[in-house]
């Protein structure tokens, strides 16, 4: 089984996201930065596990994925509205670019 981050990885995760992109919102590279450290891999963990509302959460992924995006959807459950993501190739690379 893999480490989870500290908390001080992560945030320096968040961190050189937004330098990589300094457009992203902390949230949205907070985001990214959780899936890509194996941290949360739906929109709802996510939320529950930082205390940010699910809908505010949904909004970034949203604006967050799509053509040439470093995350995808993966599925849906429309019942709860649920996002799974995963990173796409453009996503990999990013955090290979990381330090």
């Amino acid at each position: 089984m893999t480490e989870q981050p500290s908390e001080a990885e992560f945030l320096a995760c968040v961190e050189a996201i937004r330098s990589q992109d300094p457009a992203l919102s902390p949230l949205t590279a907070g985001i990214f930065a959780a899936v890509s450290q194996g941290i949360a891999a739906d929109s709802r963990t996510f939320a529950r596990l930082f205390g940010i509302a699910h809908a505010l959460v949904l909004r970034e992924i949203n604006q967050l994925t799509g053509p040439d995006a470093p995350i995808e959807i993966t599925r849906r459950d429309t019942r709860t509205q649920r996002m799974h993501l995963k990173l796409t190739v453009k996503g990999e690379a990013l955090c290979r670019s990381l330090p």
